[in-house]
């Protein structure tokens, strides 16, 4: 299992610190991270994909502080599992408002933080059932569906579009759209199955991703994409 973390810090010895200690963890668990760091939230935030399961945020940062950055980060990945880092527990506190899972408070401790990390790797064992099986080059893996930005599909092949790169599995657009629907994917034409999440707009019959790819749209399919679309964004 690789569970991919970004740690937002600004002090060097306590991002140090975080490092040290999920490599600690890595030792003593069955588990691998993939670690990204970041010394301000403007450089997390800017082209953010939703690749992480786990962020740690420090919320005392300077030009955009921790809450503030929690709060354009849900605008973008509703699904992120969020730590705060803080040596004010009263800020922390207010991290519910964004969802935020637990706070941990500095100086940091490892068995502090070894106990709420394995609170946030077992959460995320809830969520692995939101995955379906693919074909990579090395072999067979899963992939996440919030990871997915769409599917297509040419004859029995199809081709799912994601963040970290393209997979593939046999079947058909038509079996795979009965199972994803519910999880907020739509046809919007006879090739496309898109994910919502990541809809940006919509002009003519053309449809734009937020990562910049653009797909068509049909006709018959217009309207019903549509109002998919506002459900999914809980509009009228």
């Amino acid at each position: 299992m690789t569970v991919h973390i970004a740690i937002v810090e600004d002090e060097v010895v306590w991002r140090d610190t975080l490092v040290d200690y999920l490599k600690r963890f890595e030792t003593e668990n069955d588990v691998t991270f993939s670690i990204d760091t970041y010394t301000s939230p403007i450089v997390l935030l800017e082209n953010y994909k939703p690749k992480y399961e786990i962020i740690y945020m420090d919320i005392q940062m300077p030009y955009m502080n921790g809450m503030e950055a929690a709060r354009k980060l849900r605008e973008l990945d509703q699904q992120v599992i969020l730590i705060f880092v803080t040596s004010l527990a009263q800020y922390a506190i207010d991290g519910y408002a964004v969802s935020a899972m637990d706070y941990i408070l500095k100086p940091v401790h490892y068995y502090s933080f070894a106990m709420k990390l394995t609170k946030a790797i077992w959460r995320l064992g809830g969520q692995n059932d939101d995955s379906i099986p693919v074909t990579t080059d090395t072999g067979s893996a899963r992939i996440r569906l919030r990871d997915i930005l769409y599917v297509d599909v040419r004859g029995h092949m199809l081709t799912y579009h994601a963040h970290e790169g393209t997979y593939y599995s046999f079947g058909t657009l038509v079996s795979q759209e009965e199972k994803l629907r519910e999880k907020g994917f739509v046809r919007c034409n006879s090739c496309y199955l898109v994910n919502l999440e990541y809809v940006d707009s919509l002009k003519g019959y053309t449809l734009y991703l937020k990562d910049g790819t653009e797909l068509k749209i049909s006709q018959p399919k217009k309207k019903s994409f549509l109002l998919a679309l506002k459900e999914f964004h809980g509009e009228e």
